[in-house]
């Protein structure tokens, strides 16, 4: 069987398990090998701490975007000299360039070898170059000053909108949410958007806070305070305190930073299209080139309206909207996203390698909670700290990737525990868990709580069978067997719905426009829903 092959079995009282294979090899490999180096692939200019390569001229995003440059000059972006405010953030502080080291898709690149590592780090530029190049041209219809700083606060919330994402962004959210399951909430102490503002805050200090630096000036300059006016301003947009058009530039369902996603994650999707997985998905079809995209970008960015009166023609405050000519475009985008989000990137192959690592972290959460460090063995007491969550800022802005990564290998090496041994063994090895997926005459179908027990059941005898672990049935259940299901639309229709300006000068929302144009990519759109079932299993497990 090589890793193209699906091999659907029909049991469990006539529901069809069709096996999603999560390994990126064609031979199982046995766990006990001696750990590899997973972070041998990489790329070291991606880490912090690497040789700064920031110029005092033109050049800077030039060489953090260098992939992208092409595309943005085709959507007519101008890479422009970034203000000594800027400069200073990106070069100058731990707080942004930490983002060097942390994943923004995750372990998508564990996967599928061949997709690159994109971070957190060139994700924050480019939806600063984005947010830039739109602010400017959104300008005159503000009746803003060329120099005023709320222009610049602005761009400078494009920037800084993700410091507080955590190891592998959003993975590590999805691991610690109590209770657990769809829907769980995330502890503060993991929750990205807490530690944005508490980040902010810290990045507000080591700018200008003379307490902390008895050397710095006790005279501000002119253009020191216009700076500290300008972080507090953007603070308040990015913390979402202000209402106003900017944070809907910043969170909305076509705000700058989905479209950032948009470009970065269909240059990265690109390497897993020819997957035979994906091949198969009729949805697949729908997705926009690479060039059409870059289209698409263009049409939307060249076409949003700021507008002040509603559907009903009454006054209201100025929002943001798009003007008809890009109504395609903008549904094409829409579309596009929901495809290559959980088509692509949440692909089977990088759910059963995130599956892996999220059962790793927990369990090593569970001893370091119950006080069971000599069974954790050789643990970096900043990962402990973190374990525990009980960090500091000052800590929190030391975690990345590769932090977690060298620690999987220590634990692979030393641990006593033999789930936590067992589970970072077969991760340094490339051992990734198998998906299977729940279906129902070819389509997603939601298992009863009795086929769900029955899977978990027979994970649990196979591998009391198949494996030398001596394990209690609870152990196995909580972390070799995981259900996953989602489901998800592509445009939200309850709320904050996207405007469209109309050529007879009207005002409707999408999805009343797509009705009454009787648009056909816009049904489409409507009517597209995605559905997953999922048993996750450790390889060896056959259901």
């Amino acid at each position: 069987m090589t890793d193209s092959q699906d091999i659907t079995i029909k049991d469990l009282n006539g529901m069809n398990i069709v096996r999603r294979n999560g390994n990126t090899n064609n031979k199982h490999i046995i766990p006990s090998i001696k750990p590899t180096n997973v972070e041998g692939h990489y790329p070291r200019f991606l880490l912090h701490g690497a040789v700064n390569l920031l110029h005092e001229d033109l050049r800077e995003f030039s060489i953090i975007l260098e992939s992208f440059v092409p595309y943005l000059n085709k959507i007519g972006i101008q890479l422009k000299d970034a203000s000594p405010l800027i400069k200073e953030i990106i070069t100058g502080t731990e707080i942004f360039r930490r983002l060097k080291g942390i994943s923004q898709v995750e372990l998508l690149p564990f996967a599928f070898k061949q997709v690159p590592w994109f971070t957190r780090y060139t994700h924050s530029c480019l939806t600063y170059v984005f947010g830039s190049h739109v602010v400017d041209k959104l300008q005159p219809k503000l009746n803003l000053k060329q120099n005023d700083t709320l222009i610049e606060a602005v761009k400078l919330c494009f920037l800084i909108h993700d410091l507080g994402h955590g190891p592998f962004s959003h993975l590590t959210e999805r691991a610690f949410k109590k209770p657990r399951g769809k829907g769980g909430k995330i502890p503060k102490e993991y929750d990205h958007e807490y530690w944005t503002k508490i980040l902010l805050h810290e990045l507000k200090d080591t700018l200008f806070d003379t307490n902390k630096n008895p050397y710095w000036t006790k005279n501000p300059s002119q253009q020191d305070k216009d700076n500290i006016e300008v972080l507090t301003k953007a603070m308040e947009i990015t913390s979402k305190e202000d209402s106003s058009i900017f944070s809907q530039l910043l969170s909305s369902q076509i705000d700058l930073d989905r479209l950032s996603n948009y470009l970065g994650d269909r240059l990265v999707v690109s390497a897993i299209l020819e997957d035979d997985d994906v091949k198969n998905e009729k949805m697949v079809s729908y997705l926009s080139s690479l060039n059409d995209v870059v289209d698409n970008i263009k049409r939307i960015m060249n076409n949003f309206q700021i507008l002040d009166k509603d559907e009903n023609n009454n006054k209201c405050e100025p929002y943001l909207a798009i003007h008809e000519d890009a109504v395609n475009p903008v549904i094409h985008y829409l579309l596009d996203r929901h495809i290559i989000r959980y088509y692509l990137l949440k692909h089977y192959r990088r759910e059963a390698a995130n599956n892996l690592l999220e059962k790793i972290l927990l369990r090593a959460q569970t001893l370091v909670r119950s006080n069971q460090l000599d069974s954790l063995g050789k643990t970096d007491l900043l990962v402990q700290t973190w374990l525990f969550g009980n960090h500091t800022d000052a800590e929190f802005i030391e975690l990345d990737d590769q932090l977690v990564f060298n620690q999987i290998r220590k634990w692979g090496k030393y641990t006593n525990d033999p789930v936590l041994r067992d589970l970072t063994l077969r991760f340094t090895a490339h051992n990734f868990f198998c998906a299977y997926s729940c279906e129902q005459n070819g389509k997603p179908s939601k298992p009863s709580k009795e086929h769900i027990e029955e899977a978990k059941e027979k994970v649990i005898k196979e591998l009391k069978s198949k494996s030398s672990l001596a394990l209690d049935d609870s152990l196995i259940g909580e972390y070799y067997f995981t259900y996953d299901e989602t489901t998800s639309k592509p445009y939200h229709i309850d709320k904050n719905e996207i405007m469209v300006f109309t050529s007879d000068n009207k005002v409707k929302k999408l999805s009343k426009y797509i009705q009454d144009t009787d648009n056909e990519i816009g049904k489409v759109l409507l009517e597209s829903a995605f559905e997953r079932y999922l048993f996750i299993v450790p390889c060896e497990i056959s259901l």
